[in-house]
């Protein structure tokens, strides 16, 4: 598992050299992929993972473990110009207009490698039904976290479950539709828990932050700071008024501590890390009914572990 890593890397950088063939583009997109590298590549390692789950034996999983990858990547990039809360990352760097471009042409280029990673006609067909529907998918969600107007719990879940959960899903389906299966519901079921789980972590972590990637200061609503608003003492009603726009952030420049202090006399950040733990547990419960023979199940927890355990 270990090598997984460097090839879907290696093929990554192969994919932009072959297709941009315009400098620049190139260029810019290999420090991006550089950048990708060192974070994270856990959306490629689950397809390469469940490709060798379902019996696959070939070589052409890091090509579409590659082109997921590269697709993640985009995104990223589309998500950090939009939210401006990511000010070190190369792409936040770059011209607007350099990175926006370099992501419109990854999106590109992700299809166009997944078109090329079997010379199986109906897999081909498959692969790519299903990336367009999770990507369409995804980019509702992504439309209605923009929106930042759930105004209920079971709202903001729905929300997650179409973007963040769809990728997931879309990762783990790219593995078991190359190996030659149909589209399986067992995999579909756990993934979205473990994109569910993975989401509530991430919520608890930027709700306690205090920059600009915080929850909180950007008035972003999760089903954390929706518990919060709904959980306020009459000391920390001055929360509510920052949300509702009648406190500037110039006004609570100096409240860090007692947002920490309200978030755990309130139990928020509890209830984010329950839920949390109570989606991964369920995640651990669906992959052990769904076992097959090998070391699948532990592969899977160390791929995981940063990320949500």
């Amino acid at each position: 598992m270990n090598d997984w890593i460097p090839l879907i890397g290696q093929q990554m950088r192969e994919q932009v050299s072959c297709w941009f063939t315009a400098e620049p583009l190139a260029r810019f997109s290999e420090r991006y992929i550089e950048e990708k590298l060192r974070e994270s590549v856990k959306f490629g390692q689950l397809t390469v993972l469940h490709y060798r789950m379902f019996g696959g034996a070939g070589h052409e999983v890091y090509k579409a473990a590659a082109a997921v990858e590269l697709f993640i990547l985009a995104s990223d990039i589309l998500d950090d110009l939009q939210d401006r809360d990511a000010p070190d990352k190369p792409w936040m760097q770059a011209p607007d207009a350099v990175s926006l471009h370099v992501a419109c042409s990854l999106l590109t280029l992700s299809q166009q490698v997944m078109l090329n990673s079997t010379g199986d006609d109906r897999i081909r067909i498959g692969l790519l039904e299903m990336m367009n529907r999770q990507l369409l998918q995804a980019a509702n969600g992504q439309m209605l976290d923009l929106m930042n107007d759930a105004y209920d719990e079971q709202e903001y879940i729905d929300t997650v479950k179409q973007k963040s959960a769809a990728l997931l899903i879309f990762a783990c389906q790219t593995g078991v539709l190359l190996a030659g299966h149909p589209w399986n519901e067992g995999v579909e079921e756990y993934a979205m828990e473990i994109g569910i789980a993975a989401q509530l972590k991430n919520d608890v972590r930027d709700m306690l932050r205090w920059d600009d990637k915080s929850d909180f200061l950007q008035k972003k609503k999760t089903l954390i700071t929706l518990f919060l608003l709904e959980s306020l003492a009459e000391e920390d009603l001055w929360i509510k008024d920052y949300y509702e726009g009648r406190l500037s952030k110039d006004d609570i420049a100096d409240k860090q501590d007692c947002f920490v202090q309200a978030c755990e006399r309130t139990g928020a950040s509890l209830y984010g890390s329950v839920m949390s733990r109570m989606h991964y547990n369920r995640f651990v419960e669906l992959l052990e009914s769904f076992q097959e023979e090998g070391p699948w199940k532990d592969m899977f927890l160390h791929i995981l572990r940063q990320e949500i355990a």
